[in-house]
């Protein structure tokens, strides 16, 4: 039986178990677990979980995306986002929630949205590895060179509203 930190079994619409793959465009309802490999579009206005073995490559525009596994490519989560702890994103993420936890890895772009109403703004933000696993992180840059750089952003967004 399928175990799932607040999802009732009956909730969930579909599963991929690991050594299965799929290539093409996968829409459901309800709930959707990948522990297998999956590469092309998830659509759907609910959840999607890549578990711990799952590797996804694709275009995602889900409800709630639930991240454990490995997932690269551009990720829509209209309700949010979650980063869970062993997980490993290199994608570009757009929500107007995200949650990262300890032990996840993210490398990407991520755009929260109505964050400047008159031109949307997106950073660019360098690898993050929080403690618990992933590569090894980056040399942090020089501190001044970032205070310039969010000084020079926060220009650009101030003025095009």
């Amino acid at each position: 039986m399928i175990k799932l930190k607040s999802v009732a079994s009956e909730d969930l619409n579909g599963f991929m178990d690991e050594g299965t793959e799929f290539h093409g465009e996968l829409r459901f309802r309800d709930t959707f677990r990948v522990d297998g490999r999956l590469t092309g579009k998830v659509v759907s206005e609910h959840t999607l979980i890549v578990g711990e073995s799952g590797k996804v490559d694709a275009e995602i525009d889900c409800g709630v995306v639930s991240i454990r596994g490995t997932v690269t490519g551009k990720v829509q989560g209209r309700q949010r986002i979650e980063l869970l702890a062993g997980s490993k994103v290199q994608a570009t993420l757009v929500s107007p929630k995200l949650v990262i936890e300890e032990g996840a890895f993210f490398q990407g772009q991520c755009d929260m949205g109505g964050m400047a109403k008159a031109a949307p703004a997106v950073l660019t933000l360098p690898s993050v590895a929080l403690a618990g696993g992933g590569p090894e992180p980056r040399p942090m840059s020089d501190p001044a060179d970032d205070r310039q750089r969010i000084r020079r952003l926060t220009e650009r967004v101030s003025c095009a509203g």
